[in-house]
C-alpha cells in the first residue's frame, strides 16, 4: 500500500484554495441557516469560494440526504413546498405511496438531474433509511439514467442493527454505483464492527489487538464485499483509500478529540470534499481538501474564509516539517 506523501498535496492545495471560484454552483445543505439563506455559525460554509449557498428542503433531509452540489441555480421553493412534516419511521411505513406521487417524482427528478455531489447522512441514525435510498434509487435517480455522479455514503455504528439490515444497506448502497462514482467511509471502530458483523463474530466478542498489517486486511475485505467504488476508513491519525487502481495511506494533522467527535465534523469534511470534486482534483487531493475544511472548521467554531484554509494549510505543512526533523535527529 502506497503511503502518500502529504507535503506536496498540501502545497498543491494551497495554490487551489486561493485561486478557486465556483460561481455557477450551488451548496444546499442541512447546516444552511433557512431564514437567512445563509450558513450559521456552526454550519459549513462555502461562500468563501464563491459557491452560492441554500438551505436543504426538510423532504430531502427526511430522504437522508446531508447535502447536494448543484452544477447550476435551482429553484428549490416546489421542494420547500412540499412541508413534508412526517417522520422517517413515518416515511418508512408510506414509502410506496410516497415515490408513486408523481408531482413528488417530477420535482425530485428535476433536482438530481442538476447534480454533480450527493452526500447522505449516517445510515445507522435513519429509521428506515434502506427503504427510503432504494425508493430513492429506483424511482428518481435510475429513471434519469445519469452515471456520472458522486455519491457519499456514511454508515454509522452498524452494531446497532440486525446482520440482515447490514448486508441490505451494503447491497443498496453498491446498487449506487450503476450511476456514479460511490465513497463509502467508516471510522477505524465503525469498520471494526462491520468486519465482526460480516464474518459472523457476535457482539461483544473481545477482539486481539490488532496490528496495521491485520487491520488493512480487515478493511480489504470490507471493499472486496461491496461494489464501490472508494472505501475511506479514518483514524485520529491517517485516511486509509482503497480502490480498485490505487490503495493509500494519508497521514492526518491531529486535531483535538472534541473536533474528532463533533456532530458536525462529517458535514464539514463533506463540504470540503464536495469542492475537491468540484476542481476535479484527484482522490487523495479531495480527502486533504474535506480534511483541511473539517479540521480549519473545529478549530475556529465557526465557518472558515479562505484565509483561514490558506493559514490551516501553512501550519499543517509546518508540522510535517518539524516532525520530518525530529525524525532525522533520531536517526
Amino acid at each position: 500500500m502506497e503511503i502518500k506523501n502529504t507535503g506536496p498535496i498540501l502545497t498543491d492545495l494551497l495554490s487551489a484554495v486561493q485561486g478557486f471560484n465556483a460561481e455557477e454552483q450551488v451548496y444546499v445543505s442541512s447546516g444552511i441557516c433557512g431564514e437567512q439563506l445563509a450558513p450559521s455559525a456552526s454550519a459549513s460554509s462555502l461562500s468563501a469560494f464563491g459557491i452560492r449557498e441554500s438551505p436543504l428542503p426538510g423532504i430531502l433531509n427526511i430522504l437522508g440526504i446531508r447535502s447536494l452540489t448543484l452544477n447550476s441555480f435551482h429553484n428549490l421553493e416546489t421542494l420547500f413546498r412540499l412541508n413534508v412534516t412526517a417522520s422517517a419511521a413515518a416515511m418508512e411505513k408510506s414509502t410506496r405511496e410516497f415515490f408513486k406521487d408523481d408531482e413528488v417524482i417530477k420535482d425530485l427528478q428535476s433536482i438530481f438531474s442538476n447534480c454533480s455531489t450527493i452526500a447522505f447522512d449516517d445510515w445507522a441514525t435513519i429509521s428506515g433509511a434502506s427503504v427510503l435510498w432504494d425508493g430513492l434509487l429506483t424511482d428518481v435517480i435510475r429513471p434519469l439514467g445519469k452515471i456520472d455522479l458522486e455519491f457519499i455514503f456514511y454508515l454509522g455504528d452498524p452494531a446497532k442493527k440486525l446482520s440482515f439490515e447490514v448486508d441490505e444497506a451494503l447491497d443498496i448502497i453498491s446498487a449506487f454505483s450503476l450511476h456514479g462514482k460511490v465513497t463509502f467511509a467508516l471510522d477505524e471502530n465503525e469498520a471494526i464492527r462491520l468486519w465482526m458483523i460480516l464474518n459472523g463474530v457476535q457482539p461483544g466478542t473481545e477482539i486481539a489487538e490488532q496490528s496495521a498489517a491485520d487491520l488493512k486486511k480487515k478493511y480489504f475485505s470490507i471493499f472486496r464485499t461491496m461494489n464501490i467504488t472508494r472505501l475511506l476508513i479514518y483514524s485520529a491519525n491517517d485516511a486509509i483509500l482503497y480502490a480498485d487502481d490505487q490503495q493509500f495511506v494519508l497521514s492526518r494533522k491531529k486535531v483535538d478529540s472534541s473536533i474528532e467527535i463533533a456532530s458536525d465534523a462529517r458535514q464539514n469534511f463533506i463540504a470540503g470534499y464536495s469542492i475537491g470534486v468540484l476542481l476535479q482534483l484527484d482522490i487523495g487531493h479531495c480527502i486533504a481538501l474535506g480534511l483541511i475544511v473539517f479540521g480549519s472548521h473545529g478549530e475556529l467554531k465557526s465557518s472558515p474564509e479562505r484565509k483561514d484554509l490558506y493559514a490551516y494549510i501553512r501550519n499543517w505543512i509546518q508540522d510535517l516539517e518539524k516532525s520530518a526533523e525530529i525524525q532525522l535527529y533520531q536517526d
